[in-house]
């Protein structure tokens, strides 16, 4: 079967995914809920799956593909946000979480991280053995610092940013890259671009020249691990 692989990006209203297929090259798509990748994974149609999400959540806190990602990232490692504990997807409010993280790693959780919370409990009810090998946990700046041969300096949300992106994407991805940017709806386009990086990353990751951070499993077997 020919490769077929996405990348994910959490957006407002549900997941930008791209999509690239041997057969019929890059599209994009806002999908509802994480589970229409996932079944497609398990069914066979999609051969791998990059998303920036955490798939592995340490129950302390320390995850050792974090501090690997930061360090690539250099003066942009803020980009890169502290990954929320296990022990707090169970918490209905940010208060209980951030007291959670506190007790269980010494650090408190910040509202920013804590928005993101639905979609990590999402992918962590989407997530089955049956899919550990195709699907792995990504970050788009990381995979741009990869491309360019160093961390980006210019800002994701800015036309300089944009510009800086769509050109690595056009070198290293495809010239396509303009043409299917241009056709997404500009309230997604920003995780459009993100998730277009992410694919870039499931293509080296399904022809085995991906490079893996980390590795260490967490406590529900999922594997704390960044793949670029």
């Amino acid at each position: 079967m020919s490769p077929t692989v996405v990348g994910i990006d959490g957006a407002r209203g549900g997941w930008a995914v791209a999509q690239w297929a041997a057969t019929t090259g890059l599209s994009l798509s806002l999908e509802e809920s994480i589970t229409s990748v996932t079944a497609r994974l398990s069914s066979g149609v999609l051969t791998a799956a990059v998303v920036d999400m955490p798939i592995g959540l340490s129950s302390d806190g320390i995850r050792p593909a974090d501090a690997l990602a930061r360090a690539r990232l250099g003066v942009r490692r803020s980009t890169f946000f502290p990954t929320p504990v296990r022990p707090i997807l169970g918490e209905e409010s940010w208060e209980n979480a951030n007291a959670v993280s506190r007790s269980v790693s010494g650090k408190g959780l910040s509202k920013q991280a804590w928005n993101l919370v639905p979609k990590v409990r999402e992918l962590d009810e989407a997530w089955s053995p049956e899919i550990a090998a195709l699907i792995v946990e990504g970050h788009p700046e990381v995979s741009f610092a990869q491309m360019a041969g160093g961390p980006l300096t210019s800002k994701k949300n800015t036309p300089a940013g944009r510009a800086d992106r769509m050109h690595l994407l056009g070198a290293h991805l495809s010239p396509a890259v303009h043409q299917v940017v241009a056709s997404c709806p500009t309230s997604w386009r920003t995780d459009a671009i993100d998730a277009l990086a992410l694919v870039w990353t499931a293509r080296r990751f399904e022809s085995g020249d991906a490079v893996r951070l980390g590795g260490e499993i967490d406590a529900e077997g999922r594997p704390m691990q960044l793949v670029i």
